[in-house]
């Protein structure tokens, strides 16, 4: 059921804002009325590759991913969402108002969501929105350009432990094919690499 943001919810979304790029909170509170907030379960989606899509969202609790299907219907998770953040913008995994990427909960999660247009709107007018979109654009970027360095440099050990290093709470609410599709690795690889790891640290 997707309502209306109550005031509990509203100070959660500012104070998420603020954590991104400080002192930009106040200026989305005239986004506030505009926004919506609702639960979706575990294995839900929360939107779909190839659906128009052109909304925002924060995750205020609980956990995400955002995966892609190639031809054969082979999924590849390129991005985790763990509560609170921001989902990765529309302009960054959409092309022509459709999105790019398929989004599911592995958590029952909390989302808000509202209009790219209406943030864009608030960006063009306010310096401090235009500072936070920008900050949210350049987190993306690095993040983006990390992951595939580490695809293209790293080997699977060595994914392994950055992946542990980064979401360290996790890899015990994930399973093993999903974190192997992350990694770039088959989940048969994955177990050895887990086993193998165990036994270093004994």
């Amino acid at each position: 059921m997707i309502n209306n943001l109550d005031e509990f919810t509203a100070v959660s979304v500012i104070r998420l804002i603020d954590s991104i790029e400080s002192g930009c909170g106040h200026s989305f509170k005239a986004l506030i009325p505009m926004m919506s907030s609702h639960e979706i379960d575990r294995q839900e989606t929360l939107f779909q590759a190839g659906e128009e899509n052109r909304n925002e969202y924060l995750l205020l609790s609980g956990l995400l991913r955002s995966f892609i299907l190639d031809v054969k219907g082979n999924e590849t998770t390129v991005a985790f969402h763990s509560a609170p953040c921001v989902i990765t913008p529309c302009i960054a995994r959409s092309e022509n108002t459709r999105s790019l990427v398929s989004c599911e909960a592995i958590q029952t999660s909390r989302v808000v969501h509202f209009s790219e247009y209406e943030l864009m709107n608030l960006m063009i007018n306010d310096e401090n929105a235009r500072r936070w979109g920008n900050q949210v654009l350049q987190a993306e970027l690095v993040r983006r350009a990390r992951r595939e360095w580490s695809l293209a440099a790293e080997t699977g050990a060595q994914r392994l432990e950055r992946f542990g290093r980064e979401y360290p709470d996790i890899a015990s609410l994930v399973s093993a094919k999903i974190i192997a599709t992350y990694l770039g690795i088959t989940p048969v690889t994955l177990s050895r690499l887990q086993s193998s790891s165990r036994a270093d640290k004994n």
